[in-house]
């Protein structure tokens, strides 16, 4: 009977220490599962930074290369629908993001105003104060020639008069002195903001004066 009962403990025991083996392995698979979860999740989202970050830098580059053959940038800083617009601009007001998301370019334009009325508003420019135009929009893949790459990346690009020109006129040049902001879009909600002022010398030139992450 002795024997019996030792043999039906081993196997008892045998049984518990497969359980456990069994347990154990569960969890480090999961584990697995989740680290290698995890480090995928963590590479998109670098990638999705990246992307917007040169995506941004490129919408400044773009209005440089366009706004250096406007003689007058009064023209595109002008009340709309009077101004004057990018040569890299889509035909959406409301374009589809690469991750599927939708933005109102006119709501973006808004917030952007009062974003801008916040920190540069009346109480510091007075009538000055900037007056953002939506100059640019498109996904980035569209500035190349076909067979055009597929980058998840769209951009808007706003100018403004520099608000220290001192003529009272935010629709109107008189210092050859131009704010422009680039804003990109990618995807994993990723964003990135830049904002340049940019003088037009009377050679001819462009010169970048300040740049700036903007929030």
């Amino acid at each position: 009977m002795s024997g019996s009962t030792h043999v039906a403990n081993e196997r008892g025991a045998a049984l518990l220490v497969a359980i456990l083996i069994t347990t154990l392995l569960a969890v480090m698979g999961a584990g697995l599962v989740a680290l290698t979860t995890s480090e995928t999740a963590l590479a998109a989202s670098y990638r999705h930074v990246h992307e917007v970050t040169y995506g941004a830098d490129a919408g400044i580059e773009l209005a440089l290369h366009d706004l250096a053959t406007v003689r007058d940038w009064s023209t595109v800083i002008a009340v709309p629908p009077a101004n004057r617009t990018s040569a890299f601009v889509d035909a959406s007001a409301t374009p589809t993001l690469p991750d599927g998301r939708t933005i109102d370019l006119a709501s973006l334009t808004r917030l952007r105003q009062r974003e801008s009325d916040t920190r540069d508003g009346p109480d510091l420019f007075g009538a000055d104060s900037p007056q953002w135009r939506l100059y640019a929009h498109l996904p980035l893949g569209d500035v190349f020639p076909p067979p055009r790459p597929f980058i998840r990346v769209y951009i808007v690009v706003w100018v403004a008069d520099d608000g220290v020109d001192g003529d009272g006129d935010p629709s109107a040049d008189a210092n050859r002195i131009l704010l422009i902001r680039s804003e990109a879009f990618g995807s994993g909600n990723a964003r990135r903001a830049v904002e340049v002022s940019v003088q037009h010398s009377v050679e001819g030139t462009l010169e970048v004066l300040t740049w700036r992450e903007a929030r």
